[in-house]
């Protein structure tokens, strides 16, 4: 290995992890309706890859249940769990990923798994804020091209939502299908092409795994094409509407507005993360600026620590005009407060639905229901 990390011993935690294993096929079996396709291709022992789509918090218990060998798992390490499941995460053990920050230890410690004839398993995608939308990171296709490991693609559905009805009894149909095996890796000699190779072969390796997607499951993360956004700011005083000044308007309004219509990324930043940002779900409505201020600058003191956050997830321009958008909103926070004005905001998403042509216009943002 080329890199100082200390090797993971593969495997490990063994009683454990087949403790875990042994209770994920029997809640799935008496709580869902489990079809596997290609339940034969699953593997006993590595070196292998095996990757999937990922869009809640099952696809990694069924690879535990039904993969016969042990699964060692990549997972985020630049943000704490899931408080929902962050005990199992914990039991299990990960290997972290400081996911937009670059991360040579997690991922050699990956790698360690792979030269040990080991099954690692990764979602290519990243994380779940975008489901089939997002690119592939180029990670699965680096360790593989490292280790010369070959990559089983695999196609969840049904899975979103899938374990609020399992808890509820009501059987939720749980769809894993398992691809045929992809060889490892292989890039050009020239070395100066190489991030561009590995991108192409993750983006690839995620196209073989949508592919074995159920349709009905892709259909509703299908509705981005020719998506826009928009930021509306309107300032109240005592005596009418206040024209903002043309050095506080705000320039990267859009890409504010991009962020409100995830909620998962706001989840993760008030449940797993705990800042105080509450007050900006409140939109199309006039506040002091008092409570927005304070959200504003909790994510930027968190981007401090951890500035991969946005361009991990919107890419480094998208990323950084996130940034930016929360400092000019500061700044006119700050000016509307000094001046004892309210602010109005009212976040817009335009899109052009893929299945049925029609034209979308969101407003006001989406936010998780416990936030």
């Amino acid at each position: 290995m080329d890199s100082a990390a200390k090797p993971i011993p593969y495997p490990r935690k063994t009683l454990l992890r087949k403790t875990m294993s042994a209770l994920s096929r029997t809640f799935l079996s008496l709580l869902a309706e489990v079809e596997i396709h290609g339940r034969d291709k699953l593997p006993k022992k590595g070196p292998l890859i095996l990757a999937g789509n990922h869009v809640a918090e099952l696809e990694a218990a069924m690879m535990i249940a039904y993969t016969p060998g042990q699964v060692e798992f990549i997972g985020n390490g630049d943000i704490p769990f899931d408080p929902n499941y962050a005990f199992f995460a914990k039991s299990y053990g990960l290997i972290p990923i400081n996911r937009g920050n670059l991360d040579r230890d997690g991922l050699y410690a990956a790698l360690s798994i792979l030269e040990q004839g080991g099954i690692l398993g990764v979602f290519p995608e990243g994380g779940i804020w975008d489901p089939a939308q997002m690119q592939a990171q180029p990670g699965v296709a680096w360790l593989s091209y490292k280790a010369q490991a070959p990559i089983l693609p695999v196609g969840f559905g049904g899975l979103k939502g899938g374990l609020g009805k399992a808890l509820h009894l009501k059987r939720p149909k749980l769809v894993m299908n398992v691809g045929d095996l992809l060889p490892p890796v292989t890039v050009e000699a020239n070395q100066k092409a190489l991030k561009a190779n590995l991108e192409q072969a993750a983006q690839t390796v995620l196209e073989r795994i949508n592919d074995l997607v159920p349709p009905e499951d892709l259909q509703p993360f299908n509705r981005h094409e020719e998506e826009k956004h928009r930021l509306q700011i309107k300032v109240l005083g005592k005596g009418g509407s206040i024209e903002i000044p043309e050095e506080l308007k705000i320039r990267h309004g859009a890409a504010y507005a991009q962020f409100l219509f995830y909620p998962t990324l706001m989840d993760v930043l008030y449940r797993n993360l705990r800042l105080p940002i509450r007050s900006i779900r409140t939109v199309n409505k006039y506040l002091p600026p008092e409570e927005l201020l304070t959200a504003w600058q909790a994510i930027l003191d968190y981007l401090e620590e951890n500035p991969g956050f946005f361009t991990y997830r919107f890419g480094v321009q998208r990323g950084l005009e996130v940034r930016e958008a929360l400092l000019e909103l500061q700044r006119l926070g700050k000016w509307a407060q000094k001046k004892d004005y309210t602010l109005k905001l009212n976040p817009i998403r335009r899109f052009r639905n893929t299945r049925t042509g029609a034209l979308v216009i969101e407003r006001g943002g989406c936010f998780p229901p416990n936030m």
